[in-house]
């Protein structure tokens, strides 16, 4: 009797993206999920409230307080603005600082209205809720097809991540998303999102690239004109005055706190500058670290922009290079760079086909929710896994049609 062996289908391979964002997703959870208990414990649980009120969302509550009290000048002035959390919050509360554009009270100013959890819900719950529907306008722009596994995992870790820093992120990335979805059939919706955007600069810094690449002048002057008009309303609601702090008093301490403070805030950073500095060198070795960085990062852009045609490729290049372009950003700044890159490493069709050089796009995807614990364990390596994904991108650019273009893909 003949004994008939198994047929195995040597064909199959393993799906490496999705194993790793899996893989990041449970560490994530592990490292980010019982904090995220604790907070949603904290809502209810009065006793807890330390919890709650040691995040970054104290900041826009108590500026949303200061705009209806007519106090919002001292925003600018951070010798004049900690003592207002401290008598918040007590006198060992952990110092923060104010380090946004008067516009961006335009956005928070609603908070001073409700209580701090009435607040931190609304804020969170609405900001989030933005940034899943631009992220599905996003996917439905440019990859319909892509595995919606690997987009929901790589979500899911920078979810619990942005969660626990309670910061502004689901609204930037929104804006950024939103923008880029919306640029080619709605520039009006587009030059909106840009133009909001403004409200952390640093994130929209390669946005004039993209647009001068693809001659998008609609959206480039929408998005001129919203900016223009937000400060412009800004100066008008807030003084003139709250501008001339800003320009003065709020960057000039910035740079002070970028150059002189050591804290968890540097492990946060993705940045050469700031893993720079979590590795103990100085400010000025740090920065100079930074600028080589800097441009052979936007020289990477540039190459790439001129020679893709793929628009979901663009878009990762534009999201990926911002992070080595610029010193200064932080893990929950990422949201959109986790969504560009969840959608490239999931979209199985060429160039971007074989598990191997999807991988590093996949890795991409996970690292914001592995910043902070990169940089505690003495390995801060995010920059070189952002150079890597983008030299991932730049080999699949090499296997198709290398002419200039002016005009992005449609969806795939």
């Amino acid at each position: 009797m003949a004994i008939r062996l198994p047929t195995v289908n040597l064909r199959h391979k393993p799906n490496l993206p999705l194993f790793c964002v899996t893989g990041f997703a449970v560490l994530a959870l592990l490292s980010y999920g019982f904090v995220a208990y604790d907070l949603v414990t904290a809502l209810f649980d009065d006793p807890l409230m330390p919890i709650l009120v040691d995040r970054d969302f104290a900041n826009y509550w108590l500026a949303g307080r200061l705009v209806l009290s007519g106090e919002h000048l001292d925003l600018f002035d951070h010798s004049i603005y900690f003592p207002h959390l401290q008598a918040l919050f007590g006198s060992n509360y952990q110092i923060r600082s104010w380090s946004y554009p008067p516009h961006f009270l335009l956005f928070v100013w609603p908070l001073g209205l409700v209580d701090y959890k009435v607040g931190f819900v609304a804020f969170m719950t609405s900001t989030f809720l933005l940034f899943v529907f631009a992220a599905a306008a996003f996917r439905r722009e440019y990859a319909q097809t892509s595995d919606l596994r690997i987009l929901l995992l790589a979500v899911i870790s920078y979810v619990l991540m942005m969660f626990v820093a309670a910061q502004n992120g689901f609204l930037t990335a929104a804006l950024l998303l939103l923008g880029l979805a919306f640029m080619r059939a709605r520039p009006v919706l587009a030059g909106i999102a840009f133009g909001c955007l403004t409200i952390k600069p640093q994130l929209g810094l390669l946005i004039p690239v993209l647009l001068a690449f693809d001659r998008n002048w609609r959206t480039a002057a929408w998005s001129v004109l919203v900016g223009v008009l937000l400060v412009a309303l800004s100066a008008a609601l807030f003084g003139v005055a709250s501008w001339s702090a800003y320009l003065t008093d709020t960057l000039a301490y910035q740079r002070s706190v970028m150059t002189d403070w050591y804290g968890i805030f540097l492990r946060m950073m993705p940045t050469m500058f700031g893993s720079m500095r979590t590795l103990g060198f100085s400010p000025a070795i740090a920065a100079q670290a930074q600028l080589p960085v800097t441009i052979v990062g936007l020289a990477a852009v540039l190459w790439l922009l001129y020679r893709e045609r793929d628009g979901l490729r663009r878009a990762f290049a534009i999201t990926c290079g911002t992070f080595l372009v610029t010193p200064y950003a932080f893990n929950y700044d990422m949201g959109a760079l986790c969504v560009c890159a969840a959608l490239l490493a999931g979209r199985a069709h060429e160039p971007e086909s074989g598990a191997l050089r999807r991988l590093p796009i996949a890795l991409v995807a996970v690292i914001p929710a592995a910043v902070m614990n990169l940089g505690r364990a003495g390995v801060p390596i995010t920059p070189l896994i952002l150079a890597v994904g983008l030299l991932a991108l730049a080999v699949a650019a090499r296997r198709v049609s290398a002419r200039p273009v002016g005009t992005l893909t449609p969806a795939q």
